[in-house]
């Protein structure tokens, strides 16, 4: 019963306390005050891990107190561990015929006495929190700080690994720390590994209980292998949370990208994206492909603006975009240029089905108005269209297309013009556009030499020639303020159909 300076206990079938010397209760002081004969097993353990891990959640004691019961039944050690007074102890367990079981434990902390080698490693290993474990060349454990696996991993472990002998292939002695890492991928690659020798790469680990692991191994005297286990969890959590705070600055950035390229009024790509488009497809042509870019321009928008508002104006322009996006092939871009004009850019498509698209988008628009609360308004467009070709810049087609804009609106407006093609009236001069009025002849020669055919802007208002609103310094000003050819004429119309609706006065 003595056993020298070792304490003893042993335990029936049930687990219940039959003996214990003196020297056990030297080693665990917690007890005396309620041990006797038939104490379980478990009562006695509560207190012990209470002490030994005050901090623990109630999760980890729980996980503590199932595993301890395991290695209680199954385990026969030896076992080190260091207790939370310091000392050092080492158990063994020796099963009984009847079932029962008697566990002896001897302080070893004079092995580990200040100013020895040994302890003076177990001090570093503990100062830097890291576990070390070494084995011979011949596969024979000489080295383990027993603490820092008790303190990480008791709780976690049914049986302490067998680490005395470590085989050649990696595998084989990786399997041995199942009930630390469980299923975790890497450890399952460990597992599964043939190689031989340390560890070619450090390598991360969940543990069951959440926390990452670090091992790295590298060769010690002569085909021996060291391996130094480090807890990682703070440095896996900031990895994570600097990974998610680029993932989240990554969308964010993508979000102020689409809003610094999409128009807030409609939801369709503006200018910025629109020129992405259309580089997009000239480089596209020099590689042999077919393109083309078209601009849509609404007619007579501003006196919808002028007569209804500007409320009334924003609700059309989102109908407009609407229609566009129904009519429109979804690969073709379609973007709200400014005001109320729109280009569309044709990559990867002949010239003629493009024209053919904004046709049938002209002529959708011309045959169905838009309703604007219980009224109906005309709502037409004009189109110019051009082909993106290899030997000229981009900016070149869209400047074409800006022109046959132009001779859309110079026809009449409501229809399509290809670059390239003569408007109608083309060639007939300014001294032949005669009219009742000089101001008009000077105004249809300031069009002319804007791509307007003066003789058709003469016959559409010859009735009003006399007008004010075709007063020159009307033009001049409009000139001034960069006012759109479109925008002036539209005014110009609002004020013949203003002056004819008014009521006349005695």
């Amino acid at each position: 019963m003595a056993h020298g300076a070792s304490a003893v206990c042993g335990y029936d079938a049930a687990d219940r306390v039959t003996f214990w010397n003196e020297r056990f209760l030297v080693f665990f002081p917690e007890l005396a005050t309620f041990l006797q004969v038939g104490t379980p097993y478990l009562d006695t353990l509560e207190p012990f891990l209470a002490l030994q891990h005050p901090q623990a959640s109630a999760l980890e004691r729980a996980d503590e107190v199932r595993n301890a019961l395991f290695r209680h039944v199954h385990e026969e050690g030896p076992v080190q561990y260091q207790r939370a007074d310091g000392r050092w102890l080492e158990l063994r367990m020796f099963p009984q015929p009847d079932g029962g079981r008697v566990k002896i434990w001897s302080d070893v902390s004079a092995q580990k006495a200040p100013g020895s080698e040994g302890s003076l490693l177990q001090g570093l290993m503990a100062v830097a929190n890291v576990g070390l474990i070494v084995h011979d060349a011949a596969g024979v454990l000489r080295y383990v700080n027993s603490r820092y696996f008790s303190e990480h991993f008791l709780s976690l472990i049914q049986r302490v690994p067998s680490i005395e002998r470590r085989g050649r292939q990696q595998g084989g002695y990786w399997a041995k720390f199942r009930d630390i890492f469980g299923d975790d991928e890497t450890f399952e690659e460990l597992c599964d590994s043939t190689e031989c020798g340390p560890l070619a790469a450090p390598a991360t680990m969940r543990a069951r209980n959440g926390r990452f692991y670090r091992v790295q191994e590298q060769a010690w005297d002569q085909g021996g292998t060291a391996c130094v286990w480090t807890d990682v969890t703070e440095l896996v959590q900031r990895e994570n949370a600097l990974r998610a705070a680029h993932r989240e600055l990554s969308l964010l950035n993508r979000r102020l990208i689409d809003l610094s390229e999409t128009d807030a009024l409609t939801g369709l790509p503006n200018r910025r994206r629109f020129n992405t488009a259309i580089q997009s497809a000239q480089a596209a042509v020099r590689g042999g492909a077919h393109a083309s870019v078209a601009i849509i321009d609404l007619d007579f928008f501003k006196s919808i603006n002028d007569r209804f508002g500007h409320d009334v104006g924003d609700v059309a322009l989102v109908e407009v975009s609407r229609r566009l996006r129904a009519l429109v092939p979804g690969e073709v871009p379609i973007a709200r240029l400014g005001g109320e004009e729109f280009g569309l850019v044709f990559e990867a498509m002949p010239l003629l089905e493009a024209h053919a698209c904004v046709e049938a988008v002209r002529q959708s628009f011309s045959e169905h108005p838009f309703m604007s609360e219980s009224e109906s308004l005309s709502l037409t467009v004009s189109i110019g269209i051009a082909p993106l070709m290899a030997e000229r810049e981009a900016s070149a087609s869209l400047k074409e297309a800006d022109m046959a804009l132009l001779r859309a609106k110079a026809r009449g407006r409501d229809c399509v013009v290809l670059a390239g093609q003569a408007a109608a009236g083309q060639g007939t001069g300014a001294a032949d556009a005669q009219g009742p009025g000089a101001a008009l002849l000077a105004a249809g020669v300031f069009a002319d030499e804007a791509g307007l055919d003066a003789t058709g802007l003469r016959d559409k208002y010859a009735p009003a020639a006399e007008h004010p609103a075709f007063a020159f310094a009307n033009w001049e000003k409009a000139v001034r303020d960069g006012t759109t050819l479109d925008h002036y004429w539209g005014w110009v119309e609002y004020q013949i159909s203003a002056s004819q609706q008014a009521p006349e006065t005695e």
